[in-house]
């Protein structure tokens, strides 16, 4: 019995290791659509449900619509654009929330997660 202990503890340490390793999931999905201080749409950032990042175009301006989804857990997002996952913004003045949903593609409500835009000829990167 007293041999049998340091065998257990030399398996175990190991597997307690890979354990330590997983990857928590996200309680939010999210995007943030970039904008310059013309209107144009110029970037994206995404974090999905599995926490996995992704990001596109200029993501450093100060101008953005950002959208949320829950990935099922009991938090549900305060929705501030009807029929949209839209959480926050803030826009050009010369940019009305309906004209930069226009041209950001902005999510229904009911989507599973934002998706990405990628018919915008920007290099997605995973950082």
């Amino acid at each position: 019995m007293k041999h049998l202990l340091p065998k257990l503890a030399v398996f175990a340490l190991p597997l307690l290791g890979f354990v330590g390793t997983a990857q928590a999931l996200a309680l939010t999905a999210s995007s943030h659509k970039y904008f310059d201080e013309t209107g144009a749409l110029v970037g994206q950032d995404i974090r999905t449900c599995e926490a996995l990042t992704y990001q596109a175009g200029n993501t450093h301006t100060a101008y953005s619509i950002t959208e949320e989804v829950n990935c099922g857990s009991d938090r549900k997002p305060r929705y501030i654009v009807a029929n949209t996952i839209i959480t926050a913004y803030t826009l050009p003045g010369s940019l009305p929330i309906a004209t930069a949903c226009s041209i950001a593609e902005c999510e229904p409500v009911g989507v599973a997660e934002p998706r990405m835009l990628e018919d915008k000829g920007w290099t997605w990167t995973n950082p």
